[in-house]
């Protein structure tokens, strides 16, 4: 009698849905108006639900380039964002291409409502994009700042109980038989995903099909463990045996730490030329404390990885758009999920259709890495 095997399905749930939102086309990129949306909330006391939220809304066309921003303590931060945008839209001739940040999903359905092409991720393609991220950042600092010296910051973080699915294992899958030759150029995609309540997944593809996905009980943020999965990128670049790589991630937040880890600076040091080869050169001691979110531990992982390949390997890292159509960057991020998934159904059920998803997800990526490459 056969052990009883889950559906794919299971693990896969609607995460394959999503790269239908984040992929960019040709009719977006052409269009003459490019807009970004990006907001952030921060604790405050006497707002609605104890949170103060904000917008940034970018524009970039012919006639004309600003930044409108604001912030409302009512919880109606989709609603006042999308007035503000017709309004700033007005006067301006020609459609707009949106893009939005990829956890706004209220936001995004609101404005595709509304008739508005939208793209559920920044994309570097898009003109302001670049102009709403760094505004978004001052803002959400600045509110931070504020509310400490006003008092409205929470004594105390409330945390409400969030109802968790019990952990039958925890899957750690990998392969790495491929050695590249001393010239090759080692391309790897990286992501991972994250519940923050109490379990977590890292991995790795490699364009000659060797992976790695790992599973751990913690309550790291997605940002955390994005930076986790370079690390093990870099780690198998060193085991291999590579001379030269690139590591893509689709994580803003994880290329802003290797940037600061690598520079030793507080805070511009994200003007390091990421798109130039990085020689393993200098010895670099990333902060002693939590830095946005990521933890000293994360940071120094990624250091000592990093100073581990010194005079082996010349790594580029870089990003690319998540969810956009890339091969090995759909693979990444599929098996993580998986991954994730997998946790809460029991080993005997899940672990088959785990690993054929994987196989399933790794022979796709590979085929189409191969394809892109020969046309």
């Amino acid at each position: 009698m056969s052990e009883p095997r889950l559906d794919l399905e299971a693990l896969l749930g609607t995460q394959s849905r999503t790269y239908k939102t984040r992929q960019v086309t040709e009719d977006m990129v052409q269009r003459p108006i490019h807009v970004a949306i990006a907001l952030w909330d921060q604790p405050w006391k006497s707002a609605q639900g104890q949170k103060i939220e904000g917008w940034v809304i970018a524009v970039d066309s012919k006639r004309a380039r600003f930044v409108r921003r604001g912030r409302t303590t009512h919880g109606d931060v989709v609603e006042q964002t999308i007035a503000e945008l017709v309004d700033a839209l007005d006067n301006l001739p020609g459609k707009a291409w949106i893009v939005t940040g990829r956890r706004q999903t209220s936001l995004r359905t609101a404005l595709e409502k509304r008739g508005y092409l939208v793209t559920g991720s920044f994309s570097e393609k898009n003109r302001a994009g670049k102009r709403a991220s760094m505004q978004r950042k001052k803002d959400d600092h600045a509110a931070q700042r504020e509310a400490k010296r006003t008092g409205e910051a929470p004594d105390t973080v409330k945390t409400t109980p969030v109802p968790t699915t019990p952990a039958h294992w925890w899957p750690q899958f990998a392969a790495d038989k491929a050695r590249p030759a001393h010239d090759d150029v080692v391309r790897i995609a990286t992501d991972a995903s994250s519940d923050t309540v109490y379990k977590g997944s890292m991995c790795f593809v490699a364009d000659n099909g060797d992976y790695q996905l790992q599973t751990k009980k913690t309550s790291a943020s997605t940002d955390e463990l994005e930076l986790e999965s370079l690390t093990l990128a870099l780690k198998y670049l060193r085991k291999v045996g590579a001379s030269h790589a690139v590591i893509e991630s689709d994580s803003v937040a994880a290329i802003e730490a290797v940037d600061y880890i690598l520079s030793g600076e507080k805070s511009r040091g994200s003007r390091n030329n990421r798109e130039q080869p990085r020689r393993n050169n200098r010895r670099r001691n990333p902060r002693g404390r939590t830095w946005r979110g990521l933890s000293p531990g994360s940071r120094s992982r990624f250091d000592q990885a990093w100073r581990d390949l010194n005079g082996q390997c010349e790594v580029k890292i870089r990003r690319v758009l998540g969810h956009a159509g890339d091969p090995l960057n759909q693979a990444a991020d599929q098996i993580a999920y998986m991954g994730l998934r997998a946790i809460a159904h029991p080993l005997k059920e899940a672990r088959p259709t785990l690993k054929h998803g994987i196989n399933k997800a790794i022979k796709k990526a590979t085929a189409l890495a191969v394809h892109s490459v020969e046309s």
